[in-house]
């Protein structure tokens, strides 16, 4: 009887794992699925490296599994649902109570708190009135803008804030401009970028104040794989105590920059409270 293509794909599972019993001997599969490291996010290369370090601290002598990677134009969302679903392993991402319900959090942060500070992406023209505002309860009284899914627009509502929301990123800007809203809070790097891709059209940077709150980034591996879970947290912390999750950071001059400006801010930081994921 010929053999059918499905049975031709099981058989060569069946040979390519018999090929490879150290690697799951180390708890991991032969190969890990993970978002697209240049879309999903940035510093997605970044994120990689660091897997790889912690994979190599903990390897004990066992083959590094292949790394796969979704399709490139997947949204995050659909990605999260992948990974709940048990279809990609693990990804990277900032945290809430409802990401750590669905996977396991990996607590380490990859960022080094280099996003704690939140600027404020304004209207050019609104500047002179904005310029008085430099309490949280005068901020209060502004709308912000963020993505549906952020976690930051759950860290706004959590503290007080109006949110308006929307599923398309782009469309922030366009809705910022058009008054829907007052503010959308970004990271120094996002807001350095984004001023220089929208010079000329009304943008500005609100001055001398910042949102500071917690928001830490993690890996989120899926629930079906608790020793690939446990075995990030041990390579993570080895990295950690011999300094080579510090200099693979430091490598990175985006990185390094970002935490540099974060760290030498002067102007007034206005801390909110973190969500309870983060207090953990």
């Amino acid at each position: 009887m010929p053999t059918s293509s499905c049975q031709r794909r099981q058989l060569l599972g069946l040979s390519l794992a018999a090929l490879l019993p150290t690697t799951q001997a180390a708890g991991l599969p032969p190969a890990l699925r993970l978002p697209d490291a240049q879309t999903f996010s940035a510093h997605g290369s970044f994120f990689i490296a660091v897997l790889k370090l912690a994979l190599a601290k903990t390897a004990d002598g066992a083959p590094a599994p292949v790394l796969t990677h979704a399709a490139a134009d997947l949204p995050r969302e659909r990605l999260r649902q992948m990974l709940q679903d048990g279809q990609l392993d693990l990804l990277w991402s900032t945290t809430t109570p409802e990401r750590e319900a669905l996977a396991l959090p990996v607590r380490f942060n990859l960022l080094k708190g280099m996003n704690e500070l939140r600027f404020l992406l304004v209207r050019a023209a609104d500047l002179p009135a904005l310029r008085q505002l430099r309490t949280l309860d005068a901020l209060r009284r502004l709308r912000a803008g963020a993505g549906t899914f952020w976690s930051d627009t759950q860290i706004l509502r959590a503290n007080g804030f109006a949110v308006e929301t929307t599923i398309k990123f782009e469309s922030l800007f366009r809705m910022l401009k058009a008054g829907r809203f007052d503010f959308i809070p970004r990271t120094r790097e996002e807001i350095d970028a984004e001023l220089q891709q929208h010079a000329g059209s009304g943008l500005a940077e609100m001055p001398g104040v910042a949102l500071q709150y917690r928001q830490p980034l993690y890996f989120f591996v899926a629930r079906q794989q608790p020793r690939l879970a446990e075995r990030l947290r041990r390579g993570l912390a080895l990295a950690a105590a011999d300094g080579s999750f510090d200099a693979l950071f430091m490598a990175e001059p985006a990185l390094k920059a970002a935490l540099a400006r974060m760290r030498g801010y002067t102007g007034q930081r206005l801390q909110l409270r973190e969500l309870e994921a983060v207090k953990r």
